[in-house]
């Protein structure tokens, strides 16, 4: 039986965390503009820099400043079930750093592309 101080405990939401290196990953949908945006990108300015090396390390903290994930080499695909609330997401590869803030909402499947922001880059 709860303390009358305790509450309950939250629903459980779904987030998934998209994570790949090469855009071609998620499907071809996103290829073909992505290239066509980077060749007539490559006309007008200097080439973009390289890719950085390193593993992909993603942490998620609640809004009190709680570590709930942490992963130091993370996949391409990362699937997670966290209490619905407000999460601050950093995800790192090489000297890129990169700060999400995202609620999850119960029954709602929430989705974070870091492809093509951090994984290429951009």
């Amino acid at each position: 039986m709860p303390t009358p101080h305790s509450s309950p405990p939250l629903p459980e939401a779904s987030l998934v965390i998209h994570a790949a290196a090469d855009p071609a990953v998620r499907g071809t949908l996103f290829t073909a503009p992505l290239e066509w945006l980077h060749w007539m990108r490559s006309l007008y300015a200097p080439p973009l820099p390289p890719k950085p090396d390193g593993p992909l390390r993603l942490h998620i903290d609640n809004l009190q400043g709680q570590r709930v994930f942490t992963a130091d080499d993370a996949g391409s695909l990362v699937e997670l079930a966290l209490p619905v609330g407000t999460y601050n997401v950093t995800a790192v590869l090489g000297t890129l750093c990169r700060g999400y803030t995202l609620t999850l909402v119960e029954g709602e499947p929430s989705d974070l592309y870091l492809c093509p922001s951090l994984c290429n880059g951009k």
